[in-house]
């Protein structure tokens, strides 16, 4: 299991829709705050959890995205 934390953008403000979509992608738990999201990967490396970020929320429309954090210790409780 790996952790990513991504700043981004989007034009929908309705967060509950943006972390079902997010779920739909394969982020189970994610957790968005304001326009941050924690999202947990079951992925074998960091790089593959950051990857698999990416195009979660490329998919659902997101936008200038950034990943600002990885790792166990950031993962959404």
């Amino acid at each position: 299991m790996n952790t990513v934390v991504a700043r981004f953008h989007h034009l929908s403000r309705d967060l509950d829709e943006l972390e079902e979509a997010l779920a739909a992608e394969g982020a189970e738990h994610a957790r968005i705050t304001g326009y941050t999201v924690v999202l947990n990967f079951d992925a074998g490396s960091y790089e593959e959890a950051t990857e698999a970020t990416r195009r979660a929320l490329d998919r659902i429309g997101a936008t200038k995205i950034k990943i600002t954090k990885r790792g166990l210790k950031y993962a959404a409780v």
